[in-house]
């Protein structure tokens, strides 16, 4: 499938700054299920191209003028995959290792790791288990969609509720408490008639007993909130340890801007 997309993001501010820095990470990754065929990031200032650690490729964007509003329009065409969309293969340089390290926003709380040693119990690392997994997070933790910015996993699980960033969190915890490398995932949810895309995050594991023909260790992709795996009908933009790591837009200075809107439009063929 061919999927044309457009992304605005504008930022607005409570007042005139003379100066502001964004990390962008609004090109789509190239990996088995999707590649990217064109790609064109605009703004205004200065947006320096780059690839981290994750293999995702970002811009830094800065602007030294005064303004009270920014706005950032990506858009382009991306190739998707059908088949085996939910096993994604990607040629980055980091150890699955490296994606059992605890951040703040991932740090396993005493309710974590009960529920890790409940669902995931037999450490048999399967599909089934982890989709068991994801409906006992989505039971813990009540989607809010406005609760924003993310707290966490430890915070969601408190509260009992949280953003789909914090019931991520919450998955991936009990994952890497369960010793099972887990990433977060941004990028887009595509409705089945393509007639709409929506921002969305959902998770990587590694498996090391592996879904693939022949128990090939690898990377399965569940969507928590919609506890299903994550195939046909995502496109991925970002992976990291957390939020902060794969998040979109990610401002510098952020307690200045009082709102941010933001408008994906798509067109398939």
């Amino acid at each position: 499938m061919l999927l044309d997309i457009r992304h605005e993001t504008t930022l607005q501010y409570a007042s005139p700054v003379n100066y502001s820095i964004q990390q962008l990470r609004l090109t789509p990754r190239e990996d088995s299920t999707q590649r990217p065929l064109n790609w064109r990031v605009q703004a205004p200032g200065s947006a320096r191209r780059s690839v981290d650690a994750h293999g995702n490729i970002g811009h830094l964007l800065t602007l030294d003028r005064p303004h009270s509003e920014l706005s950032i329009v990506v858009s382009g065409t991306v190739r998707l995959t059908d088949a085996d969309a939910w096993m994604p293969r990607d040629s980055g340089t980091l150890s699955p290792l490296s994606y059992l390290a605890g951040t703040r926003l991932t740090e396993a709380d005493e309710q974590a790791h009960a529920m890790a040693a409940s669902h995931l119990r037999a450490r048999r690392d399967t599909v089934g288990e982890l989709l068991d997994l994801s409906g006992a997070v989505c039971g813990a933790v009540r989607h809010q969609p406005d609760c924003l910015p993310p707290g966490g996993a430890s915070t969601a699980l408190d509260a009992g509720f949280g953003c789909s960033a914090d019931i991520a969190h919450a998955f991936i915890a009990c994952c890497r408490a369960a010793g099972l490398p887990a990433r977060y995932v941004s990028g887009y949810l595509i409705d089945a008639a393509g007639e709409w895309a929506a921002p969305h995050a959902w998770v990587d594991v590694w498996l090391a007993s592996g879904p693939a023909p022949g128990g090939e260790a690898g990377w399965v992709s569940v969507d928590v909130l919609e506890r299903a795996l994550a195939g046909h009908g995502y496109c991925r933009l970002a992976v990291g340890r957390d939020h902060l790591d794969a998040c979109p837009v990610r401002m510098a200075g952020g307690e200045a801007v009082t709102r941010t809107l933001t408008r994906v439009s798509i067109h398939t063929h």
